[in-house]
């Protein structure tokens, strides 16, 4: 787009910022307007200086005609004021829904990482309920005698250090709960083994 053409359009009376502003946000011409404007506005204030030096007596014969090109440096001095405000108000725009979208993003994110924890914490929970089944029935009886139960129970306590490796679930209360019973059953687990073997 040519500077002349460019100019042209701030005098016309059907001009709106708004319509320039996103014909040039489309185009991708933001700064190559806003450069070519104020380029025109120069090139207009060098004009009207140096039609008041060489034409001063006929100036002051029609004032009217300065009065004219006054006008038409302040219609477009306002234009570019508006284009700026409009270009004010499209940057808003644009990095508004970039902000929400961040925090969209990171509340998502929070979401499926607690999620993640609460599921680890019921798969314990599970699991520990199991692991004391299988150590009911283990207790107070011979070792040859429980080792299905006892190996169904090193299953669990596998599965249940799996779960609490993977996620850090320290200081979740249902967790800390079941964590000296765990430990318990994990020895008790290895010294029936142990005597199992070796009987």
């Amino acid at each position: 787009m040519g500077g002349d053409e460019l100019l042209s359009q701030f005098v016309r009376p059907d001009f709106d910022s708004q319509t320039f502003v996103r014909a040039a946000v489309r185009n991708e011409s933001v700064s190559e307007d806003l450069s070519q404007l104020k380029q025109g506005i120069a090139v207009l204030e060098n004009q009207l200086r140096e039609q008041v030096v060489s034409h001063h007596d006929r100036l002051i014969e029609q004032v009217s005609h300065a009065k004219d090109l006054e006008a038409l440096v302040g219609t477009v001095s306002s234009g570019v004021a508006n284009l700026q405000k409009s270009l004010h108000k499209v940057r808003v725009a644009i990095k508004e829904p970039y902000v929400q979208l961040k925090v969209r993003t990171d509340q998502l994110n929070r979401l499926q990482l607690t999620g993640e924890v609460l599921r680890r914490v019921i798969r314990v929970r599970e699991l520990s309920g199991k692991l004391k089944k299988f150590m009911a029935l283990v207790e107070g009886k011979e070792p040859r005698s429980v080792l299905k139960e006892l190996a169904q129970g090193a299953a669990c306590l596998f599965e249940i250090r799996s779960a609490m490796t993977l996620s850090d679930l320290q200081g979740i209360d249902a967790v800390d709960r079941e964590r000296s019973y765990i430990a318990k059953a994990d020895s008790t687990i290895q010294e029936k083994a142990f005597d199992a073997l070796n009987n």
